[in-house]
């Protein structure tokens, strides 16, 4: 209860609590707060580990998201998340939340990141990290040996707020909003009066919304509550004398347009942020869209629509000629080729998947081999007149066996075969591939390779390597606000230590 809840440990010395306890059972004796967290919440750390361990050993790719985060008691901390495909399903697990005392140098992250995933034997697993575009972040990562994605939210948070600082139309709006919903936060009888307005207009009662510095969709948040409640503020700023903050006409229809250029943005974060886990095969779809929208936002006569626009075609430039985000979207059974604007990234994707597919064939053609030359030992050849293949003299048979002069030319030509074999195999593969039904949006990628699994058994190994990749660095920010949860006023003092255990059995139990 205290893992899953977030509870403090204190929590057992409660009068409530014992209460409680006692009614539902007398002579249950509750474990002192030392005991329970130096062995009962330690052993379950050792065993949750364990667990983790082993269910990791599976995994042939993994990712890691990671972040930085500060506590209430003004401690920074590392957290680093590991996700992979393990029988067609999404594994989560956070790895480790340290404390971190050094300077948040390229080279002191690095070295952690390193320290961590060696401790958990996925050093030579880890595909890639994802981190927000922080320069120290990116560089640790390199440092690593890793290859590094950017969270693909905080990229579109990156492409909102630059957008905004380019339009001084917008900046002067949202500055003007801004002061509004602070007269009504700081006035009692403001609000009062815009809740008297409210109801006589027969409006929804919805309190003004702020915007906070760090997220840009709180602007967005702010600007839609003040459109829908635009009637009743302006009634009641011209009743409480404050005429100069009434939006003017124009004003009105910057909001409009501003609210529908940023809402395609808004409903992008809040998909790749959700609880549920986000592919990066979404990315070059949903930047596409994105793109779409902000040029019909513009055909509407929006300026910001354009900025906003221009900041996607910079951040996101060359996108589709990633192969990891172009291999995973392909595999994606619900986009495949629909989701890139220009075709030729799609068959520069496919060229390199099938280079890819016959390194598969090839690694699993010495098996192949060996069952083959065993079976053929054991089911000697019927003598037949009218065989084409004429009878293996002493002397050959004695070169096969032991090489002899033919041994180089014979493993030559197996190469060739084997080669030429994977080579078809992979085509084949890739046009029954191409040739499959495309998936209703709303489907599970993941359950129909589970089904295909067997049809297709170069590329739903090449699928579980792509697809596992997540779009976003949220996973580990998400352990911010549990943090936030478990670092309280009843807990500022907590160790280093224990913060990682609480936090771990919190998401790993």
């Amino acid at each position: 209860m205290i893992a899953r809840d977030l509870q403090p440990i204190s929590l057992v010395e409660d009068r409530g609590f014992i209460a409680l306890v006692k009614i539902l059972d007398p002579r249950y004796q509750i474990p002192s707060r030392k005991k329970l967290m130096e062995c009962t919440i330690n052993n379950m750390y050792g065993e949750c580990k364990a667990n983790v361990m082993t269910t990791l050993q599976h995994a042939n790719h993994v990712i890691l998201t990671t972040d930085m985060w500060t506590s209430r008691s003004t401690e920074a901390y590392l957290t680093v998340t590991c996700h992979f495909i393990d029988n067609w399903q999404m594994e989560n697990f956070v790895l480790e939340t340290c404390h971190f005392s050094v300077q948040h140098t390229a080279d002191n992250i690095s070295a952690e990141l390193k320290r961590i995933a060696e401790e958990w034997g996925i050093t030579q697993k880890v595909l890639a990290v994802v981190t927000d575009n922080g320069a120290n972040m990116v560089a640790a990562v390199h440092k690593a040996g890793w290859m590094h994605y950017p969270c693909f939210a905080h990229t579109l948070n990156l492409v909102v707020k630059d957008a905004i600082k380019a339009s001084p139309e917008t900046v002067h709006l949202l500055e003007k909003c801004r002061s509004i919903v602070s007269f009504f936060h700081h006035s009692t009888k403001a609000t009062e009066k815009l809740k008297q307005i409210q109801n006589q207009l027969k409006v929804a009662e919805h309190k003004l919304i702020i915007s906070v510095e760090t997220r840009w969709n709180s602007a967005f948040y702010m600007l839609e509550r003040l459109h829908e409640q635009i009637d009743p503020v302006t009634t009641a700023l011209c009743l409480l004398g404050k005429s100069d903050l009434c939006f003017t006409t124009e004003e009105r229809s910057v909001i409009h347009l501003t609210i529908e250029a940023l809402k395609p943005f808004e409903e992008a974060t809040r998909e790749v942020s959700a609880e549920k886990y986000t592919s990066v095969s979404k990315v070059i779809p949903l930047v596409s869209l994105l793109l779409r929208a902000s040029a019909a936002t513009e055909r509407q006569g929006s300026s910001f629509a354009t900025e906003l626009a221009q900041q996607c075609q910079r951040r996101f430039r060359g996108i589709e000629t990633i192969h990891s985000l172009g291999a995973s979207t392909f595999l994606d059974i619900r986009f495949k080729h629909l989701a890139f604007r220009d075709k030729d990234h799609v068959e520069a994707v496919k060229k390199r998947l099938l280079s890819e597919m016959r390194d598969v064939h090839l690694a699993a053609a010495p098996q192949a081999t060996s069952t083959s030359t065993l079976r053929s030992v054991s089911v000697p050849r019927a003598n037949s007149a009218s065989s084409e293949t004429p009878p293996m003299t002493p002397c050959t048979a004695s070169s096969t066996a032991k090489g002899g002069i033919w041994g180089d030319f014979d493993s030559q030509v197996l190469s060739a075969q084997q080669q030429q074999s994977g080579s078809s195999d992979s085509i084949i593969e890739m046009r029954r591939y191409a040739e499959e039904k495309v998936l209703p949006r709303n489907q599970d990628p993941l359950v129909w390779w589970r089904n295909h699994e067997q049809t297709f058994p170069a590329l739903s190994k090449l699928a579980k390597k792509y697809l596992g990749v997540t779009a976003s660095s949220v996973p580990s920010e998400r352990i911010f606000s549990k943090a936030g949860e478990l670092i309280s006023q009843r807990r500022n003092r907590l160790k280093g230590k224990n913060v990682n255990i609480l936090l771990f059995l919190n998401k790993n139990l």
